[in-house]
């Protein structure tokens, strides 16, 4: 090897060298995002929370909840309620964590294509129906709550409750 190949090994090395020391650790870079993720915990009050909604208006209601990306943290389905309302439920709240908006805002988009389009990517498991709600921390949609099994306005409502009842999780 020659001197002007090691000067240019030298120099590179330094350089990548620079570079990772000017990279802020985790501890140093300012969190803009949200303080936490939604919670295994915080998804069972918040479906005891509607469960004991729902029961007081003798509903049978499915809650489900999911995180900002719509994947499901928990379901819990109430004695009476029918079977299929857990799909149903799962789907709403997959709408409203993905879109960061109340489902019954959604209902319109359900024949778009970019609705469509996002339905075909999973699996058809979505559903533009009314029933569902986000739930935010610091600004930000951290997942939806959904109910299913009544009218459309009674499951958005058992939901709203529960979220009334508990706060803001974390």
């Amino acid at each position: 090897m020659t001197a002007v190949t090691w000067v240019w090994r030298v120099v590179l090395l330094l350089i990548a060298l620079l570079a990772l020391m000017t990279i802020p650790s985790p501890a140093q870079t300012p969190s803009s995002g949200p303080p936490g993720d939604l919670t295994l915990a915080d998804a069972v009050k918040l479906i005891a929370a509607a469960q004991a909604e729902a029961g007081a208006k003798n509903l049978r209601l499915t809650i489900a909840v999911v995180n900002q990306r719509g994947d499901v943290i928990a379901v819990g389905r109430m004695d009476g309620a029918n079977p299929g309302t857990v799909d149903t439920a799962i789907g709403k709240a997959m709408v409203s964590a993905m879109f960061g908006q109340p489902s019954a805002a959604l209902v319109i988009r359900a024949g778009t294509p970019v609705a469509q389009g996002l339905n075909v990517q999973t699996g058809g498991r979505l559903r533009f129906l009314q029933g569902a709600l986000p739930i935010t921390r610091g600004g930000f949609t951290i997942g939806a709550i959904a109910g299913s099994g009544a009218s459309a306005q009674q499951d958005e409502d058992t939901v709203r409750a529960a979220l009334a009842a508990i706060g803001p999780p974390g």
